[in-house]
């Protein structure tokens, strides 16, 4: 048994392009509009089949809707996970302690029993996800005082900077490496339409959607799209250039 979360669907599907809903929540847009819900927002739903009023309001938060699209699903399927293990142990988020943090981190990090150990950057990004609900929670109210134990640093500029107790010392940098134009064609076409290295077209390749799969990546590279972002775009999102006075539509981005 554990938490999951749902998202609160596009204004259309909320006017009605889902047409079957429970029988007596017709007026389910509505219901939300007046209590402040929006297209986007996540919804907790507890093992037992309960919506956690706190944790969905800090999904109506500013602090959580300035979050980028990706961002904010990661942070909600990490508190989920820690909401699981506080369940099994029979307590609720508000309940949490230093000790259950202590122990989670112990878990995800270094148990044995756990055959999907994480890293420090993914460590790190789920500490930065309790941060945000439990700091959230203290300033309006709902706690005391969090249960993430920090530390104050002095930064480079002479701030003082407040940083988690359980932060991760085993972060790896960014191993970021460049292709110039010339070679990173040459990895469209050995790695997506099964050309040799010489150019031609290797023998026996069935690749039968590298036209898609070509065009995906086009589009990600000369957009800077994420995969989730341009795997969702419509037809008319995609911009219109007009070529020799016709209006073309088709993502003509320029090719990398």
């Amino acid at each position: 048994m554990s938490w999951r979360v749902f998202w609160v669907p596009s204004d259309a599907v909320r006017g009605g392009v889902r047409g079957s809903v429970v029988e007596g929540w017709e007026d389910l847009p509505s219901r939300e509009d007046a209590v402040g819900v929006m297209a986007g927002d996540p919804i907790f739903l507890s093992p037992d089949h309960r919506v956690d009023p706190l944790l969905s309001l800090y999904g109506q938060s500013g602090t959580f809707r300035r979050y980028e699209e990706e961002t904010r699903r990661n942070y909600t399927a990490d508190i989920a996970l820690l909401l699981t293990f506080l369940w099994k142990r029979g307590r609720g988020w508000l309940e949490a302690t230093s000790r259950d943090l202590e122990d989670y981190e112990h878990w995800r990090r270094r148990a044995e029993g756990n055959p999907s150990r994480v890293g420090g950057s993914k460590w790190g990004r789920e500490l930065a996800a309790f941060a945000s609900l439990f700091r959230w929670a203290v300033r309006d109210g709902h706690l005391v005082r969090s249960p993430l134990l920090v530390r104050q640093i002095v930064g480079r500029n002479g701030e003082v900077i407040s940083v988690p107790e359980a932060a991760p010392k085993d972060v790896r940098p960014s191993n970021v490496h460049w292709l110039t134009p010339r070679t990173w064609r040459k990895w469209v076409n050995v790695g997506l339409r099964g050309h040799t290295r010489g150019g031609i077209p290797q023998p026996g390749w069935v690749g039968r959607l590298e036209d898609r799969n070509v065009a995906f990546v086009r589009l990600l590279t000369s957009s800077g799209l994420r995969r989730g972002e341009g795997g969702s775009l419509l037809t008319f999102e995609l911009p219109v250039r007009r070529i020799g006075g016709a209006g073309t539509t088709g993502g003509r981005w320029p090719r990398p």
